[in-house]
């Protein structure tokens, strides 16, 4: 009996040979696996109370459920919750809501938290020590980060990209503001916990890039060097993080592909993600249950599924890290610079996208630099819940012409 290395169905695995030289894979340790699939099963069973808990928490008494319905009527009109800020404060004094409780529930109505959030919000219970290992990779991903950057935004390659897409796939870009828009930056506490939940809304994504990559070097290099690995692993995750994080910060600007044939609205922050949840969780499951095998065949799947949960936990620190660092010191900069741009190669018209009673309507605004230029002072012209009611119904003084 010999152990060897093959190559098998593309994979890469251990098996012997049996008397007559045909492979035969070797048995898998059903005890090590069962335990390294209830390993992996802590984080999920933890995650799924979590959740519950949390939506009693946010919003669990009529008063706040109250306020919900109140600042959901704003955002299906497809209007600024900052054009109606002081009619929102009233009714969260008349609902006796605090202030803090009143921003804390319009954060979890613009960043609802998935049971993806739950999986990584452990990270924060061990941040130190999580922190101190995750340390390194944070220090080498910065000037990465600011290299890309400086590639896509200051080149201007991004807005090249963007435009070239809009030809080659028939495509129009235009500007549907958000609801979130026009909240006056002075007045943004970032050490309020509603802060916090805009931040941690965006973590999960970076988080599972690092595990993808970690599978990624595990698969192709068989590394018995457990420090090399971890140290090819964070290499490829920083470029990753940088990438990704660098785009999906330029496209927090209301940007929207329109697809005329098919009669499809993609904001464009959705597309970018759309492209990669498909590759990085099937490719999270694929690799995650073929290294789980391999190791219950001649390996520690234990160990395996213990060392799977600190690589997430700490991807989970940098992608925390990248979140209250980057995107708070970089982030609000990259998206002005990335905006202007958009407006001097493609000028896109901005639109308002509203539902009122069952009625959809979809209605030309203005240019999209008047547009934000008007968001910018919203604060300064406050609109009332009568104002609301008659919205939809209200065309436009002036639209601009179609260009097409």
């Amino acid at each position: 009996m010999g152990l060897y290395w093959i190559l098998h169905n593309g994979l890469i695995g251990r098996v012997n040979l049996d008397s007559f030289g045909e492979p035969m894979a070797a048995e898998i340790d059903v005890q090590s696996l069962i335990w390294a699939l209830g390993i992996l099963a802590v984080p999920v069973l933890t995650a799924i109370p979590l959740r519950f808990i949390w939506q009693y928490w946010i919003g669990g008494s009529h008063e706040e459920s109250e306020y919900r319905t109140t600042v959901r009527q704003i955002i299906d009109s497809g209007r600024q919750l900052e054009s109606y800020r002081n009619s929102l404060n009233d009714v969260a004094r008349s609902l006796r809501i605090t202030p803090s409780r009143q921003r804390l529930i319009e954060a979890d109505i613009l960043n609802p938290l998935s049971i993806s959030h739950f999986l990584i919000l452990p990270a924060l219970i061990i941040f130190p020590l999580a922190f101190i290992v995750a340390l390194p990779v944070m220090l080498v991903g910065l000037p990465v980060i600011l290299l890309v950057e400086f590639v896509l935004i200051r080149q201007r390659i991004l807005i090249r990209i963007m435009s070239l897409i809009e030809r080659s796939m028939h495509w129009q870009i235009i500007h549907i503001p958000q609801a979130h828009r026009g909240s006056p930056a002075q007045e943004r506490n970032y050490t309020e916990f509603s802060q916090h939940i805009e931040h941690f809304h965006k973590v999960p994504r970076g988080v599972f890039l690092g595990l993808f990559a970690y599978l990624i070097v595990h698969w192709i290099f068989k590394l018995d060097n457990f420090g090399t690995e971890i140290i090819l692993s964070s290499l490829l995750y920083i470029a990753l993080l940088a990438l990704v994080g660098v785009l999906s910060t330029a496209f927090e600007t209301d940007l929207v592909f329109v697809d005329p044939s098919k009669g499809r609205l993609i904001p464009i922050d959705q597309w970018v993600e759309s492209l990669l949840k498909p590759l990085v969780g099937v490719g999270l499951v694929f690799l995650l249950g073929r290294d789980l095998l391999e190791e219950a065949r001649g390996g520690n799947a234990a160990l395996f599924a213990t060392t799977f949960l600190a690589i997430l936990y700490g991807a989970a620190i940098v992608g925390i890290a990248y979140q209250w660092g980057y995107s708070s010191w970089r982030g609000r900069k990259v998206q002005r610079s990335f905006e202007q741009q958009v407006i001097e190669t493609l000028d896109p018209l901005s639109y308002d996208l509203t539902r009122s009673k069952g009625r959809i309507e979809f209605i030309v605004r203005k240019p999209m630099a008047e547009r934000l230029q008007e968001i910018e002072e919203i604060h300064t012209g406050q609109l009332t819940f009568e104002d609301l009611e008659s919205m939809p119904s209200s065309a436009p003084k002036e639209a601009p012409q179609n260009p097409l």
